[in-house]
């Protein structure tokens, strides 16, 4: 029986929602989640995780008419609404300049990024199963 590492379950788990159409991958235009995210990289995506303080989304705020952008999540109100930021905010805009977003507006949570193949989730997040959306900016 071959052991893996602790770590690459999860990242395995995910993979295998993804090739069952519970994850949807998406693609990073844009420097405004540098260092963590490069333009060009390859991240899925889980619609049915609810964020977290500190987790990756995906969302389409109402100011980017249905463009999706990928956010780290720095706050949740109770009604389920999120402040947003960028890792670069020199290169990015955020919930500094769209305010709130509302939590229909949140496409899903971040697990993986693909380019290096490792789970995106705050270690307390067991992987779990969903679908997903379109383009990350």
């Amino acid at each position: 029986m071959i052991r893996l590492p602790s770590h690459v379950t999860p990242l395995l788990q995910e993979l295998g929602a993804w090739a069952r159409g519970r994850r949807t991958r998406m693609r990073v235009q844009g420097p405004s989640m540098r260092p963590t995210l490069a333009h060009g990289d390859h991240v899925l995506v889980d619609p049915d995780r609810p964020p977290a303080v500190g987790a990756l989304v995906a969302a389409r705020p109402a100011p980017l008419d249905g463009v999706a952008v990928v956010k780290r999540v720095s706050s949740l109100a109770e009604d389920g609404s999120a402040m947003l930021s960028s890792d670069n905010p020199d290169e990015g805009t955020d919930s500094r300049r769209w305010g709130a977003v509302p939590a229909d507006r949140l496409d899903g949570v971040v697990t993986v990024h693909l380019d290096r193949w490792r789970l995106l989730l705050p270690a307390d997040e067991p992987p779990g199963a969903g679908s997903g959306r379109h383009l990350l900016r």
